[in-house]
């Protein structure tokens, strides 16, 4: 989208300013939790969505409920660890306007009790999944000279909580990848941030609960709004971040914590 460098604003300028119609958005780990929530907000916003996780009966069923309110999104099998099935996916799209990189997984031990196939797991999803996606889809926005990609890091890019370990590496990796792809790619059009949220009521969230509290319980002590976030919380963020109403943002980490960080 042109900038437009007259400094007043025109009578129809925030009609437009978050509306994603016509551009074509890919949501990874859409399935469920966060990536469902953005992919729904996403398709209301009128984006084409489409809806990426190696869950492809939890994308189907995004898609199809965004279909059944009037929208447009497709669900593919997309293992983010794996480049082949990204640039699959990449070569049935028309372009890429819009990148969510939602796909991620946690586990909770202590740290010298971590198992190592799991950590493997986790920085190979949170963190190299991420980064492939940003490659093989930010291709596509450098040849169109335009895009925005929205990763989703945590409060624990920037601070520390127990039995977390490899997710807060993870996550601290994605905080840095977010800065060092914006400062590359913004002069070719191409913004890059993430949304930090704090603890959010997930799926994945409410499994790991059922394993140990103390992690949840730690971030809960310390959240001044009291109360974990709701998926429909990130929505907001993720349009803004997504939409000509953040034309000027990039390499930010937009915190969605309730408060947390201002302990």
């Amino acid at each position: 989208m042109p900038i437009d460098t007259d400094p007043s604003v025109a009578p129809d300028y925030v009609a437009d300013l978050f509306d994603l119609s016509g551009r074509t958005a890919v949501v990874t780990g859409g399935g469920s939790g966060l990536g469902d929530a953005i992919s729904r907000g996403l398709a209301q916003a009128g984006a084409r969505v489409i809806v990426a996780d190696v869950n492809l009966d939890g994308a189907e069923h995004v898609a199809a409920g965004i279909r059944d309110i009037g929208g447009s999104a497709e669900a593919v099998d997309a293992d983010v660890t794996v480049r082949g099935t990204l640039e699959a996916v990449s070569a049935t799209l028309d372009r890429v306007d819009i990148l969510v990189n939602s796909a991620g997984t946690s586990a909770r031990f202590p740290a010298e009790d971590f198992p190592e196939d799991v950590y493997d797991r986790i920085i190979g999803l949170n963190l190299k999944g991420s980064f492939l996606s940003c490659q093989v889809f930010g291709r596509r926005m450098l040849d169109q000279g335009a895009g925005s990609i929205i990763n989703i890091a945590s409060i624990g890019s920037s601070v520390a909580y127990p039995q977390t370990t490899a997710y807060l590496q993870s996550k601290g990796g994605v905080a840095q990848m977010t800065r060092s792809l914006a400062l590359e790619w913004i002069s070719r059009g191409v913004r890059v941030n993430a949304i930090a949220p704090s603890l959010f009521d997930t799926p994945l969230v409410r499994a790991s609960d059922d394993v140990v509290s103390l992690t949840s319980e730690f971030i809960m002590a310390r959240t001044p709004i009291g109360r974990r976030g709701l998926p429909t919380e990130v929505v907001g963020p993720a349009i803004f971040l997504a939409s000509s109403a953040s034309s000027m943002v990039t390499g930010h980490l937009l915190q969605v914590d309730g408060g947390y960080l201002i302990n």
